[in-house]
């Protein structure tokens, strides 16, 4: 029940248009591996339970990618490391330098540690992440004790190191999940881009304007009743409430009939319909590519698996993936519970062109409790286009992704509060007097 529309628009333009694009794997927040802080003579040390989650900003995925394809592991030492996250859910990342040429790599790694010559650490299975180690460095997370680096100021191979040092030991392999350490099963596990579901509509802001997207869309709505004396919708006393929060950099004028083969970037989160609590219900969030900077479908869908899990590798990945997180924190795969239609598919790169019907307002208590009850708390859904179809698996070319991620857990808390309003605000309205009929007998029978 909606009545007054009002939608408010700024553009953000920072001189020089730069696309800044960024991949969806960042804050690993589903199926994460768990691993121990290492020491410098291999002990393990198992962080507090109290101790704040450790975070660092994401980079630029292109930077990531380079970083991908130029790197020869037999060349690479480990300088240091770093954890980040919450027990029990740490993760390791580990910062390389180039033994041949003496310079350190930019993004920190995840992978495997292997001995090398000299004392040297090596890696392999190296996946590139978008953390900084300069951020690392600077916020005080690198570990360099016990790692030889390999070089010295020059470039040249550095002298073994003394008989006691040690290379740190291997994370080992996480612990079974006992009875006490139930898995999250909160909607706001779902992390698509560094826009979670269950956010407010500041911390949305926030996210949103670290992105530097070159423009930003606001539209609000007005929880209305229908006032049966006048026959009208009438708003509801500071019933205003944030529907969509969108921002996106557009692909160029010229390039606007190649529409799966330009860059651009775009998120739409929509909210639940309670004024001044409003929470983040639904997230869209897609990323064109043009020819040059298309990425390899391999790399996507690599790291969809590793980021919300529920496949045994990328390999078993469909074409068109959904996850559904479970109120025990368990991921099922599949459509099973057919809701993809809710915002699946190939998002636009404009996301402030058109406005979405809130969706809780639009179901009711049964529908909602049926997507809960079948689907989960949570749904994500991923939809990609490939310029090259037809060549072999590992050079497919991704030029359009969209990752979306919709809670009808928190949609059905929404629509049941933005109820109680309505309710409220209906029954203050004092019904017309009827007259009454005059008590005597009828006539003309």
């Amino acid at each position: 029940m909606l009545g007054e529309r009002v939608r408010i628009s700024r553009r953000l333009r920072h001189g020089a248009i730069v696309v800044i694009l960024e991949l969806i794997f960042g804050g690993c927040t589903v199926a994460l591996a768990q691993s121990s802080s290492g020491t410098a003579d291999g002990a393990t040390q198992i962080p507090p339970a109290n101790e704040a989650p450790k975070t660092l900003p994401e980079g630029s995925v292109f930077f990531s990618l380079q970083q991908s394809f130029k790197e020869v592991p037999e060349q690479l030492a480990v300088r240091g490391h770093f954890d980040l996250g919450a027990p029990p859910h740490v993760l390791r990342y580990y910062c390389l330098v180039n033994t041949k040429t003496g310079i350190s790599e930019t993004n920190a790694v995840r992978g495997d540690l292997v001995p090398g010559p000299n004392g040297i650490t090596g890696i392999k299975n190296i996946a590139v992440s978008l953390y900084s180690c300069a951020d690392a460095q600077q916020q005080g997370l690198l570990v360099t004790t016990g790692y030889v680096p390999g070089v010295t100021a020059a470039g040249a191979p550095a002298p073994a190191p003394a008989p006691h040092a040690r290379a740190p030991a291997e994370n080992p392999p996480p612990p079974p999940v006992t009875p006490e350490e139930k898995l999250d099963g909160s909607p706001g596990r779902i992390d698509v881009a560094g826009v979670k579901l269950g956010m407010s509509p500041d911390e949305v802001r926030a996210v949103l304007k670290s992105k530097k997207l070159l423009d930003y869309d606001e539209s609000e709505e007005t929880l209305s009743y229908l006032d049966s004396s006048k026959g009208v919708m009438q708003p509801i006393a500071n019933g205003r409430f944030v529907n969509v929060i969108a921002a996106w950099t557009p692909p160029p004028a010229s390039s606007a009939g190649g529409a799966f083969q330009v860059d651009g970037e775009s998120y739409e989160v929509m909210f639940t319909p309670v004024p001044g609590r409003e929470r983040a219900m639904a997230i869209v969030h897609s990323v064109g590519y043009s020819p040059a900077n298309a990425i390899h479908e391999t790399a996507l869908e690599s790291g969809l698996v590793t980021k919300y899990g529920g496949f045994g590798g990328s390999n078993d990945l469909p074409q068109s993936p959904t996850w559904r997180l479970q109120s025990g924190g368990t991921v099922q795969v599949g459509d099973s519970c057919n809701r993809r239609g809710i915002f699946g598919g190939l998002g636009e790169l404009k996301a402030g062109k058109t406005a979405r019907e809130n969706l809780a307002l639009k179901g009711t208590p049964e529908e909602f409790k049926l997507q809960v009850d079948r689907c989960g708390v949570a749904i994500v859904t991923e939809d990609h286009f490939t310029a090259n179809g037809g060549a072999l698996r590992a050079d497919r070319l991704v030029t359009r992704f969209t990752v979306t991620a919709y809670s009808p857990s928190i949609a059905s808390e929404g629509a049941r509060a933005a109820a109680e309003l309505i309710k409220a605000a209906s029954g203050s309205v004092k019904k017309p007097a009827v007259p009454r009929a005059k008590d005597q007998p009828a006539t003309n029978l």
